[in-house]
């Protein structure tokens, strides 16, 4: 495992907080769109946020009938600057900062500076699930049939007989934190290696936790903090020292 540091250079392609919540009673899509357009957010508006249904059934005379449907759910919104995006959903929220990542609290800051608009504007009822993921693509510099487990701990390596040049892995794991009743889902991913290229392998830190917190409530943030210091656990115990020097 690595020691836990600030990274300068960090892999993040993605680093995102996500609030779920039980929306006020009768809230709508278009009461949303009206309520969310009229704050001074800075943000613009991206897109609406659809959501669909699938559904399949036999008709009495046993012929398979499907019917589909899609409804708008949200509002997708870009900072002027395209570096945050966010989500304002009937069921929760979602911030996410794309390349460059900054720092932690650059990312806590623009979210609850955002929550408190999705509160003022919107009033949900209470607050179901808290949640931090960083998706990273590690690029590590290995040259065909090289082991990956130089970078990645505990990677399920190939058996010594077979073909050593990998060209695609995924594995994924769903881990409890026993101590808080938190969860994180670990994934490490490859889709194809180009020849003389870095491999880029992704390596998805998901923590998260259910809950029943009121939105006012200032102590979601607190547990935010300790979902990150899991995600921090997760992340620097999956990669070695020497792939942490990459990213110095």
């Amino acid at each position: 495992m690595a020691k836990q540091r600030h990274l300068r250079n960090a892999p993040v392609t993605e680093a995102l907080i996500d609030i779920q919540v039980t929306p006020r009673e009768g809230l709508t899509f278009a009461e949303l769109k009206d309520a969310i357009e009229a704050a001074n957010s800075g943000y613009y508006v991206k897109s609406p946020i659809s959501e669909g249904t699938f559904a399949f059934t036999l008709a009495p005379e046993g012929k398979p009938q499907t019917a589909a449907e899609s409804a708008q759910v949200g509002l997708r919104l870009h900072s002027a600057d395209e570096k945050y995006v966010a989500q304002f959903r009937l069921t929760g929220f979602t911030l996410s900062r794309l390349p460059p990542y900054e720092k932690w609290e650059n990312l806590v800051d623009e979210a609850r500076r955002l929550w408190a608009v999705y509160v003022d504007r919107l009033a949900p009822r209470r607050v179901v699930r808290i949640a931090t993921r960083f998706i990273n693509n590690l690029q590590l510099p290995l040259e065909p049939g090289a082991s990956f487990q130089m970078y990645v701990n505990k990677l399920i390596d190939v058996p010594e007989e077979a073909p050593q040049a990998v060209e695609t892995f995924f594995q994924r794991f769903r881990l409890v934190d026993t101590a808080s009743g938190a969860r994180v889902i670990l994934t490490l991913a490859l889709d194809g290696m180009a020849a003389g290229k870095p491999a880029p392998v992704i390596l998805d830190v998901d923590a998260f936790i259910a809950t029943k917190k009121d939105p006012m409530n200032g102590e979601l943030w607190t547990v935010l903090q300790r979902l990150r210091e899991l995600k921090n656990r997760s992340f620097f115990g999956t990669i070695t020292e020497q792939a942490a020097e990459l990213y110095e």
